[in-house]
């Protein structure tokens, strides 16, 4: 990504609803199985401005590694005072095998090219037992703005990434749609996005493109799909979450 999207991203990312509140769901899966493990050891790839790595830190937990491409990013990882960051490629993590309890890959394998070199790349952290968690856009037909500036290269279907992921040995454990209540919103904007043939700057996102009063309305719903989570799968959504597992 551009550097200036990294920087818009850590201004924004403490209070933006969709950041708000993709943390509220994606923790509270990884909360409930880090608190399962004694001392787990767990890497945020693709970490970005790192506000998950310190967010990891501030809950105690102390094995946390932060890994990026991007230099830019691990510069703002550095900012706020964080430690234990490595640059490298998702595909090439260097890491040995079998040495992580938990890898985050949150809007990751969207931005990566070979993305099955990726997923197996990633299984081969894992400690036998360990969980991937993977955070990524769904349906390609909610392309938009956002996809470009952020330079993805695909958004998934549930069939196509439960493939990749049972094709790297990995066990899914659940994989569900998110984002679903917003859904209809979300398509809608984007078509008017296209019918009014509206080009940005290439580094600006959409993350502004709502009125700053509906900020708290729009995180309230999407939130309000965590305790749903828990016990189903949501049939459609803007995106992607699943839970895959090394067997022992």
């Amino acid at each position: 990504m551009e550097a200036q999207v990294y920087r818009e991203i850590q201004q924004i990312e403490q209070d933006h609803w969709w950041y708000v509140a993709r943390r509220a769901i994606i923790f509270d899966v990884v909360l409930r199985r880090a608190r399962a493990v004694n001392r787990p050891r767990i890497l945020d790839i693709g970490c970005g401005t790192g506000f998950n790595v310190a967010y990891l830190r501030r809950l105690g937990f102390t094995r946390v590694v932060g890994l990026d491409v991007a230099p830019e990013a691990l510069a703002f990882c550095r900012s706020r005072q964080l430690t234990s960051l490595v640059q490298g490629d998702a595909t090439r993590a260097p890491f040995r095998d079998d040495v992580f309890d938990i890898v985050l890959a949150l809007d990751l394998i969207e931005h990566v090219q070979d993305d099955v070199t990726a997923i197996r790349g990633l299984a081969r952290l894992l400690v036998p037992g360990g969980i991937l968690l993977i955070f990524t856009p769904a349906f390609q037909f909610l392309w938009g703005h956002q996809d470009d500036v952020s330079q993805h290269f695909r958004r998934y279907t549930s069939g196509e990434l439960r493939s990749k992921i049972e094709d790297a040995g990995l066990r899914v454990e659940k994989l569900t749609y998110a984002n679903t209540f917003l859904m209809p919103l979300v398509w809608a904007g984007r078509l008017v996005h296209r019918l009014r043939g509206r080009q940005a700057a290439a580094a600006t996102t959409e993350n502004n493109m709502h009125p700053k009063w509906s900020n708290g309305l729009l995180k309230s719903i999407f939130t309000a799909e965590k305790p749903l989570l828990r016990v189903v799968n949501l049939p459609f959504g803007v995106s992607l979450l699943t839970v895959a597992s090394k067997p022992r």
